[in-house]
């Protein structure tokens, strides 16, 4: 079951849709933008070669990420 790639994390929408690859595995991405304005914060592209065996995979890696990223960057909205 695939969940919704879209998460809200303080103040932040995290679109976590990954890209499929040719061999049908999932390459995670992340798209960062404050919920207030929509103005992006942030692109990830994370390295080709890691790729996961489903989307639902792919998007909680990104989640995960980004959600660190956040905290750690101690941005505030």
């Amino acid at each position: 079951m695939q969940h919704d790639a879209a998460f809200s994390h303080r103040g932040y929408l995290l679109n976590c849709a990954p890209a499929r690859a040719g061999d049908g595995s999932f390459h995670p991405y992340v798209v960062i933008s404050r919920t207030s304005d929509g103005e992006l914060v942030a692109n990830r592209f994370f390295p080709s070669e890691l790729r996961f065996r489903n989307a639902d995979e792919a998007i909680a890696h990104a989640r995960d990420w980004a959600v660190r990223w956040i905290d750690a960057s101690n941005i505030t909205v």
